[in-house]
C-alpha cells in the first residue's frame, strides 16, 4: 500500500513539473528585474509561486525574482515585457504571459 501511495505522489509531482510552462523573452540590454540585474540575452521565464525564474539560455544560469502575480480579465496573445528607463537603467515593470491571463508585476 505504501508503494502505491509513493508512486501516486511521484506521478502528481512529475505532472506539476511538466505543466510548469516556460516563456521566452529577449533582453536587448542589461535590465533590472526587481532588485536583480539581468544581462542582455535570451531567457526562459517560468512562474514558481510568488517568484519568476529567469534561465539564461546561453549559459543556463538561473535566478529567482519575487513578483506579484496578477490575473487579467482576458488572455494575452503574446508574451510581452513592459520596461521603463529610470536614471539610465532599464527596469522590467511587468511581463504578460502568452495564452494565459497571468501578468507578472515587478
Amino acid at each position: 500500500m505504501k508503494s502505491i501511495l509513493m508512486v501516486a505522489a511521484l506521478a502528481v509531482a512529475s505532472l506539476s513539473v511538466v505543466s510548469a510552462k516556460s516563456y521566452e523573452i529577449v533582453l536587448n540590454s542589461p535590465t533590472q528585474a526587481g532588485k536583480t540585474e539581468l544581462r542582455a540575452g535570451h531567457y526562459m521565464v517560468k512562474v514558481n509561486g510568488a517568484f519568476a525564474q529567469f534561465v539564461n539560455v546561453e549559459n543556463s544560469q538561473s535566478v529567482m525574482v519575487p513578483v506579484t502575480v496578477e490575473t487579467a480579465k482576458s488572455k494575452f496573445e503574446n508574451t510581452a515585457v513592459d520596461t521603463k528607463t529610470e536614471n539610465g537603467v532599464s527596469q522590467i515593470e511587468s511581463i504578460e504571459l502568452q495564452d494565459t491571463n497571468t501578468k507578472l508585476e515587478f
